[in-house]
């Protein structure tokens, strides 16, 4: 359900929105900030895979020590595409799973491992003494502590909620998610970074580079900022 990061004492920390694929684009932006892969950190909001040139070598990240993230949509595909849910992996082929038939049913258990191992539903990441959530989608009942106490079987309604659901941006909503400082999601296609309440929305599209969409990449350290 929730797996916490220590703080980073010896470099950065980053967030990147949904990667959808594009390696290369990435690493490009790695490149600019002058990204320490020996000090720095790189966190996901999900959605690594679909959409993109390079879904495999996104999956193959989880494998790095610098790298960390949460399950989006996405990832649900596979996860249950695998487990043999006929419907999603339907829902999968018409949103940019196709890229799958490439790889065996070996290759593609391997890389449901690989989620299930390393990509939990939320992260929580401490910096500066502050704290940072980081979902998908959205908090359930906009409180962190829901997750924080969470204990027992994960309902498919949970994970929908973490993975899928919209209301606050469809919405609009500046309250707060309580018991947390801050909180970055990505999920939800916006032109721009865009901030509601402390949620912190950063997917901006670059599976869409045609309409302007690009790669958000973001110092956690300026998430926390009042």
């Amino acid at each position: 359900m929730l797996d916490h990061l220590p703080e980073n004492t010896q470099g950065r920390d980053f967030l990147i929105g949904d990667l959808h694929g594009y390696h290369q684009v990435l690493m490009q932006a790695l490149d600019e900030v002058v990204f320490d892969f020996g000090t720095d950190r790189l966190i996901s909001v999900g959605d690594l895979i679909d959409r993109g040139p390079d879904s495999e070598a996104c999956l193959k990240l989880l494998e790095e020590p610098w790298f960390f993230g949460v399950q989006g949509n996405h990832e649900r595909f596979l996860l249950c595409s695998v487990a043999g849910d006929e419907a999603l992996r339907r829902t999968w082929m018409l949103n940019g799973g196709r890229w799958s038939s490439h790889y065996s049913d070996a290759e593609l258990q391997q890389m449901a491992d690989l989620i299930d191992e390393k990509m939990p539903l939320a992260l929580e990441l401490t910096v500066q003494d502050k704290r940072l959530g980081i979902i998908h989608a959205e908090v359930p009942e906009d409180n962190w502590q829901k997750l924080q106490s969470w204990t027992g079987e994960i309902s498919s309604e949970l994970v929908d909620i973490l993975t899928t659901r919209r209301q606050r941006i469809r919405n609009q909503l500046q309250f707060p998610v309580q018991n947390i400082d801050a909180v970055a999601c990505g999920h939800t296609l916006v032109e721009t970074p865009l901030r509601l309440g402390n949620v912190h929305c950063l997917e901006t599209g670059i599976c869409a580079p045609h309409l302007g969409g690009y790669l958000t990449l973001i110092e956690a350290r300026d998430l926390l900022l009042p």
